[in-house]
């Protein structure tokens, strides 16, 4: 961390964070209230942003700015996973906070901003924050404000969302001795909502005895392009036989898959999971049931789309019918290159030290994923520094030191 220290709120940003736990999944109350504490903490944002509401409490801020540069646009989601509260400590400044890395990233973004407007801040270009409350069950807000964009006619510098972030646990063999990783997402996993209806028996037991398989074996390994790229990159730190291995990911995979098959990395990276959400059947021993439902959430790493064919295979010989919803396939995989990325490179290597910066496969689900740009220049980055677990969970301690680093970061992001 530099040694300047940028005006910062440590109080407020703590109570925005504990008051943002009440809000987990989509409720029209639930996102109004979560709406309302980021009012009530930021006032000089919203006050002086012009505001758009969009579907399911999804809002849009916007400050115009003096049109030297392309429009920058910051995207985030409020709601988290069923369980990923924070954790107690809030109430002592002394105690660190365990959080959802997502409302991490949204705070300290506004953190930046309302004391850089306090100082008379005015962007380049326009600045855009895309608020939704529903990325993890239905996207729709986010997708109604990208398609806004679209319409019209933004070309942003760049999109930023949460999602990548720095560690000192992962791929420690491949890094110079005492180096962090910052890893940068420039695509994501397509998640995926499947319900299968069976209306005979013979369909209900082939439904069944595929709802035990996925309990049984619900991961499939695979290497993805960004995945791919993300070992090359690592080749181009490592030394010696690693660095000569991982020159050719393909052929790398097979061994690196059994050597990190209990690993958090695989497991953000590399693998697709078939979760069973609910298998449903109503009946008796003198009336059996005339219906089964199976409801799957997938989410798949890209080009894992042959794993949704598989699956229309199965329904048709086994006379199953399938709906598929909330299908967010990702967007275009992003750039390695370009002055969006360099401005971004550029303010984590001021924030941290002796850092490698790698492209990845972005391991969370973000709403990222419905912006499309020439050339990709669409990145998931979080300047929180979190361990193997933290990652795997998408969550991070926050320190004031902490929050300290990720409110210098933003500021540098936000003076592009």
């Amino acid at each position: 961390m530099t040694e300047y220290l940028a005006p910062l709120n440590y109080s407020r940003a703590r109570e925005a964070l504990h008051r943002l736990d009440a809000y987990t999944g989509y409720t029209p109350e639930g996102a109004a209230a979560a709406l309302e504490v980021l009012r009530e903490c930021y006032p000089l944002v919203f006050s002086r942003a012009e505001q758009q509401t969009f579907e399911r409490g999804a809002v849009l801020l916007e400050l115009r700015g003096a049109s030297v540069t392309d429009p920058l646009v910051f995207t985030a989601r409020l709601d988290v996973p069923e369980g990923q509260h924070g954790e107690p400590g809030w109430q002592s400044e002394q105690m660190p906070l365990h959080v959802p890395l997502s409302r991490a990233h949204v705070v300290a973004l506004l953190e930046a901003l309302e004391e850089l407007l306090r100082d008379g801040y005015c962007p380049g270009g326009d600045l855009i924050l895309a608020l939704s409350m529903d990325g993890l069950s239905g996207g729709r807000g986010a997708q109604s404000m990208a398609a806004h964009l679209r319409a019209r006619g933004v070309t942003p510098c760049y999109v930023l969302d949460f999602g990548g972030y720095v560690t000192m646990d992962a791929f420690r063999n491949f890094l110079p001795k005492g180096a962090a990783l910052a890893l940068v997402g420039i695509d994501e996993k397509t998640m995926q909502d499947v319900t299968l209806t069976a209306r005979d028996r013979l369909g209900m037991c082939a439904l069944f005895r595929l709802a035990a398989q996925l309990k049984q074996h619900p991961l499939r390994t695979g290497l993805c392009n960004a995945s791919s790229r993300m070992l090359k990159k690592l080749g181009s730190h490592a030394s010696g036989l690693y660095s000569l291995l991982l020159r050719n990911p393909g052929i790398a995979f097979p061994l690196l898959r059994l050597k990190w098959r209990n690993r958090s990395v695989m497991q953000q990276f590399f693998v697709s999971r078939q979760m069973v959400a609910s298998v449903e059947a109503s009946g008796s021993r003198d009336e059996p049931a005339k219906e089964a439902v199976l409801r799957l959430r997938r989410l798949l790493v890209p080009g894992a789309a042959a794993s949704l064919e598989g699956l229309e295979r199965y329904c048709k010989r086994h006379g199953l019918a399938m709906t598929v919803e909330n299908n967010y396939a990702h967007g275009t995989e992003s750039d390695g290159a370009g002055e969006a990325l360099d401005a971004l490179e550029t303010a984590i290597e001021i924030q941290f030290e002796h850092t490698a910066i790698v492209p990845c496969l972005c391991p969370q689900v973000t709403d990222a994923r419905f912006y499309d740009l020439p050339g990709g220049r669409v990145y998931r980055f979080s300047p929180f520094m979190v361990t193997g677990d933290e990652a795997l969970e998408g969550r991070c301690t926050i320190t004031d030191g902490i929050l300290q680093t990720a409110v210098q970061f933003f500021r540098s992001m936000l003076s592009v």
